[in-house]
């Protein structure tokens, strides 16, 4: 089982899959957190 585990993770960056997940993540959460800045930073409190 160990082998098999370390074989995927072996073919998933020996394939370039791995450093793409990478950065597609990172992009992911680079627009989420754009977003987020703008709707909680960017409205006011009307009271």
């Amino acid at each position: 089982m160990n082998n098999l585990i370390l074989g995927a993770f072996y073919d998933t960056v020996n394939k370039n899959v791995g450093p793409t997940l990478v950065w597609l993540f990172t992009l992911l959460m680079g627009i989420e957190l754009i977003y987020v800045m703008i709707k909680y930073l960017g409205t006011e409190d009307k009271k």
